[in-house]
C-alpha cells in the first residue's frame, strides 16, 4: 500500500539564522591544512614517482572545485580521492599501452 502526501503543514516556530561555523580566514587555514595533510599522506604511500606531480595537480584541481561549494572542507576529500583514483587508472593504462607498443617500436626500427 502506498500513500501520497498531498499537503504538509508546519507549526510556526521561532525564526533562526544559520551562520557559518568558521570565519573565512579560519576556514582557509583549515582547508590548507587538510589539503596538505591528505596530499602528504598520499605521497608518503605512493610508490610511483610519475604520479607525484599528477597528485599535486589533483589536489589543486579538487581544491578549486571544492571552493565552489558551500562546504569545501566536506567536499574536498571526496573530490581529491576521486581525482587521484582517476590518475592511478590513467597511469596503469599508460603502462599497459607502453608495454604493448614497446615490441612494435623494436620491429619498426
Amino acid at each position: 500500500m502506498s500513500a501520497k502526501l498531498s499537503k504538509l503543514e508546519f507549526d510556526a516556530g521561532p525564526e533562526f539564522e544559520v551562520t557559518p561555523r568558521f570565519r573565512r580566514g579560519e576556514l582557509e587555514q583549515r582547508f590548507a591544512e587538510l589539503k596538505e595533510t591528505l596530499l602528504c599522506d598520499l605521497l608518503e604511500n605512493n610508490q610511483t614517482l610519475a604520479l607525484e606531480g599528477r597528485f599535486e595537480l589533483a589536489a589543486n584541481q579538487a581544491a578549486g572545485l571544492a571552493w565552489t561549494t558551500e562546504y569545501p572542507l566536506l567536499v574536498f576529500p571526496v573530490l581529491f580521492d576521486e581525482i587521484t583514483r582517476r590518475e592511478r587508472t590513467r597511469e596503469v593504462r599508460q603502462r599497459q599501452i607502453m608495454a604493448l607498443t614497446e615490441g612494435l617500436l623494436e620491429h619498426a626500427v
